[in-house]
């Protein structure tokens, strides 16, 4: 029989929060960099592309540091992914005889034209600068950001730069950096109880879902989600509430390689039989994805 203190332990341990002392943790300087700009990636969205190395050949052109990751593998057509650490940022700077397209990938981001207000740039977001528009670019205070910037090449084309963003303006940016919460809407608790418990279905829509879950600017839908299942499942709980909450975990973004990890992990903290249950479930919950 597992007591709370275990069941306690596999819900950290699922959810992250408890873990071996990974190579960054040892003490790596390169490592412990290259995840505390994954963390933020990823508290952005998108999808996390390859950081690749330092980009030193552009970063006097730089505020703060930058890496460039080559992404093609034919060089008449070169492609990169530019990942702005920690705040990075461009200087104000004018591309001639082309435009530029930028392509957010993951994290958040702006850009600016000269003359006219900052714009956010999310995952999947594009914008295309008219060649000889000065502009600049980047993450946006205290985040890290990803994109490609597409842009022809050949005789006439140049980058002209030019002076740094200044820091006044760019720190008036950070209220661009948070986002915004995502309200969770759920109905459940009227749509079944509505008419016998009223109040546990206001605390269990409105509150649970409508305050809780919404505070997605605190802790993610998808950490939420991971939280949730472990506790369910620690607490024996293999009913249809944890089919719903395997299903909303994959809807906000919880992979099938990771929930088969969240539920194997607590196989040995949980129990063996709930993790059974919880499989099955999963299984069916991830049956479109091979």
């Amino acid at each position: 029989m597992k007591t709370g203190k275990h069941a306690f332990l596999a819900l950290l341990l699922a959810a992250g929060l408890l873990s071996a002392p990974s190579s960054a943790q040892a003490g790596d300087p390169a490592a412990q960099e290259a995840e505390a700009i994954v963390k933020e990636l990823k508290a952005g969205g998108g999808a996390v592309q390859p950081i690749g190395k330092t980009n030193d050949a552009y970063a006097r052109y730089f505020t703060g540091q930058s890496y460039l990751a080559d992404l093609s593998a034919d060089k008449t057509f070169p492609v990169h992914n530019v990942t702005f650490a920690h705040g990075a940022h461009t200087f104000w700077h004018i591309h001639h005889g082309t435009c530029q397209v930028l392509v957010a990938e993951s994290g958040r981001g702006c850009y600016q034209i000269w003359g006219e207000e900052p714009k956010l740039l999310l995952p999947g977001q594009t914008a295309t600068i008219p060649a000889g528009t000065k502009h600049w670019h980047g993450a946006l205070p205290g985040t890290s950001f990803q994109h490609i910037a597409l842009m022809k090449h050949g005789e006439g084309v140049r980058t002209e730069w030019l002076e740094p963003v200044k820091d006044a303006d760019y720190r008036a940016l950070e209220s661009m950096a948070r986002p915004q919460a995502r309200k969770a809407v759920q109905t459940a608790g009227r749509d079944r109880l509505g008419d016998f418990a009223p109040e546990f279905a206001r605390y269990n829509d409105d509150i649970l879902f409508g305050e809780v879950w919404s505070r997605s600017d605190r802790l993610s839908l998808r950490d939420r989600s991971i939280v949730t299942v472990s506790a369910l499942v620690s607490g024996g709980i293999l009913d249809s509430s944890l089919k719903y909450h395997i299903a909303s975990a994959r809807k906000n973004g919880v992979t099938r390689e990771e929930m088969a990890e969240v539920i194997t992990q607590l196989g040995f903290y949980a129990g063996w039989p709930k993790a059974w249950a919880a499989f099955g479930m999963a299984k069916e919950a991830y049956k479109e994805e091979k």
